[in-house]
């Protein structure tokens, strides 16, 4: 039952913070050179982030929290750890993160908390709007920084490290992802269009939902040489029926480790009607994933495409 609950709080964060993102309003960006100057000439560092927002922060920040568990990944991932005093309690990746205080979860975190937490720099979301504007009157710094791609993830590394004082980390972060993500790319590139393998993603089961264009899952499943099923749709998490996973006839499918192993999740969709003749159930090629990195838009995302790759292409890797 917890692991449900927290497959569904996990589809309810995802799929607000995607509302939330596409209805934020975006302010126009305005830096000119002079203002920029004068703010290296102060020690200060002023970026926009990622909700349109001038962000300035006076030196560098050594009191970090975050409320995103992404963010958190990013924060560790950039050698930040000892600098990173808070975290939401979805922020279980590394393991570490758990060993620092807890500021509420995803949706909805203590502003009390952070604030008693005294911190130089707060990473959130879109979604976590009002906690910004209230931290702003405090003259506490808050960075937006939410990805929905693979570039925006490279811009919030970008944007963090520059915040943080750790541009050269940064990049050789970015150039390293870059690098794994092209020698997959060395491989899937060299197979034909029409046979590379259609993949369908559950990322919820009742009711049933899967993952469409412009979210994480969909960009793991494109780079690793897949085709998503859903991937042309109108919608990010479409609800979709049984019969339409049929018509489509997916040749993998990934599951969310919630679900259980693969052995029990290849028993649940054998009930559903019709799911026997699909070639994924047939070929015994239903997989089980990491539910929070293939969901989170993080620095793991180029394992996930590693891992995709070699499941979709065995023989190639």
């Amino acid at each position: 039952m917890k692991r449900s609950l927290k497959l569904f709080a996990l589809v309810f964060v995802l799929v607000s913070l995607f509302v939330a993102a596409g209805c934020a309003e975006v302010e126009e960006a305005v830096e000119p050179e002079e203002e920029q100057e004068t703010a290296e000439a102060a020690g200060e560092t002023v970026v926009t982030d990622q909700m349109g927002r001038e962000v300035v922060i006076k030196g560098v920040p050594e009191r970090i929290i975050s409320l995103t568990p992404a963010n958190t990944e990013i924060v560790f991932a950039l050698g930040l750890a000892d600098n990173l005093f808070g975290v939401t309690e979805y922020c279980e990746y590394p393991p570490e993160a758990q060993e620092k205080e807890i500021v509420g979860d995803f949706a909805s975190p203590s502003i009390e908390k952070v604030i008693e937490l005294e911190p130089d720099l707060v990473l959130a979301s879109t979604m976590h709007q009002e906690q910004v504007y209230r931290l702003e009157e405090l003259e506490i710094a808050v960075l937006v920084v939410e990805p929905w791609s693979v570039e925006e993830l490279y811009d919030s590394i970008s944007l963090v490290a520059e915040m943080t004082g750790t541009v050269t980390a940064g990049e050789d972060l970015i150039a390293s992802m870059q690098e794994r993500i092209e020698a997959v790319q060395d491989v899937v590139g060299t197979i034909d269009p029409e046979d590379r393998v259609k993949v369908y993603y559950e990322v919820y089961s009742d009711p049933l939902m899967s993952a469409g264009p412009g979210v994480f899952v969909n960009d793991i499943i494109t780079l690793a040489g897949g085709i998503n099923i859903f991937g042309d749709v109108d919608e990010s998490y479409p609800m979709i029926s049984p019969e339409a996973v049929v018509e489509m006839q997916p040749e993998v499918i990934l599951f969310p480790a919630v679900h259980g192993t693969s052995a029990s999740v290849t028993d649940m969709v054998l009930d559903r009607p019709g799911w026997e003749s699909i070639p994924a159930i047939k070929e015994n090629r239903v997989y089980v994933v990491s539910d929070d990195s293939f969901a989170n838009p993080s620095t793991r995302m180029v394992d996930n495409i590693e891992e995709a790759a070699k499941l979709f292409y065995p023989d190639q890797f």
